[in-house]
């Protein structure tokens, strides 16, 4: 019988955010003790949490977030943890696996840098690993369907160009942040993930909810 694993931060006004970000809002609109129905008005960015970037939000002409195929953000996925703890580097192949092999072709690339027990910290803000472009080029000649990470970005938070973002984005391989709970998946451990964003038309990105189907 299939296990169906959340890995989706929840969302709330109080909770941590990226830097110099709005924090998500809500407000009551209507009670059930006086309008008869309890009615809730959210504002929030659509990389708020455990979100979808698709190539849009750095490439001018990218595709939008309504325009990707689902298969993108469904099916097969490989799960690699990067070996050291997490303190702001940069991960290499050698990093999460002995051979560039071990990462099959056109699956879901998910990376566990490890930052996840720094959650609602600031150091889940500074401390965060990103991928090196030696990983990437590998990555992108993988022809991955999407890169997904528990980091809050794959760019430095003071590396305002994004050049990692540019450059999977540009390849047109959609980015899932901000993923939780992968501590409970195995190492190079193969399942069905599952990441469907919201259909948001013309939109840059999404909030969406994240598991993984373990057989």
């Amino acid at each position: 019988m299939s296990e169906i694993i959340d890995l989706t931060y929840p969302v709330k006004d109080s909770m941590l955010v990226y830097p110099q970000t709005e924090r998500p809002t809500f407000s009551w609109i209507g009670r059930a003790n006086s309008e008869g129905y309890n009615l809730t008005r959210s504002t929030m960015l659509v990389h708020t949490g455990t979100h979808v970037d698709s190539p849009l939000h750095y490439v001018a002409d990218g595709v939008t977030i309504d325009s990707m195929p689902l298969s993108h953000f469904y099916g097969e996925a490989v799960l690699f943890h990067v070996k050291a703890d997490p303190a702001g580097q940069e991960v290499f192949i050698r990093d999460i696996c002995v051979d560039p092999d071990d990462i099959p072709e056109e699956t879901i690339f998910v990376l566990h840098t490890g930052i996840d027990v720094h959650a609602e910290s600031d150091l889940y803000n500074r401390l965060f690993p990103v991928p090196s472009f030696e990983l990437i080029d590998l990555l992108i000649k993988k022809r991955i369907r999407a890169y997904m990470t528990d980091a809050t970005s794959i760019d430095y938070v003071e590396d305002k160009p994004s050049p990692r973002h540019k450059k999977i984005l540009g390849a047109g391989i959609p980015i899932v942040e901000n993923l939780a709970n992968l501590t409970r998946l195995g190492s190079n451990f193969m399942f069905k993930m599952c990441a469907l964003p919201l259909l948001l038309e013309g939109r840059e990105g999404s909030p969406c909810r994240a598991i993984a189907i373990v057989e």
